[in-house]
């Protein structure tokens, strides 16, 4: 008998329930995410393209000046990106795995109490 069959019809019911908001959710945030995945930065509170960040730090520079502003805004571009990036991911997911980590500990308490629970029985 594994932990679901073990579980009570309304506890199983309230799962999924659960496991279907959680499916909706990440489809939500999934649609609304990430077509703008791949190119949008938040620099000081303010949401901007990577071009138009860009664009804003090295748009007045001339000459050498300005190649060195260009390599060093793509670099601080990049790094915000991927911070960006994975705080999309984080929000998309962290449902998902909340919920894992749960039905992981749920198990593992579950299983804790049967095995105390017999081993009284047994000495009894």
């Amino acid at each position: 008998m594994n932990a679901a069959q073990s579980r009570p019809p309304h506890s199983r019911r309230l799962s999924a329930y659960i496991v279907l908001l959680i499916a909706v959710w990440t489809l939500a945030m999934g649609a609304r995410l990430l077509p703008q995945f791949n190119t949008t930065l938040r620099i000081d509170g303010r949401i901007t393209t990577v071009d138009d960040y860009i664009a804003d730090r090295c748009g007045a520079r001339l000459g050498p000046e300005a190649a060195t502003c260009l390599v060093t805004a793509h670099r601080k571009a990049g790094t915000q990106l991927r911070l960006e990036q994975s705080r999309s991911v984080l929000i998309i997911v962290a449902p998902a795995v909340l919920y894992s980590l749960y039905l992981a500990l749920a198990t593992l308490s579950g299983t804790t109490r049967r095995r105390g629970s017999s081993r009284i029985k047994d000495t009894q």
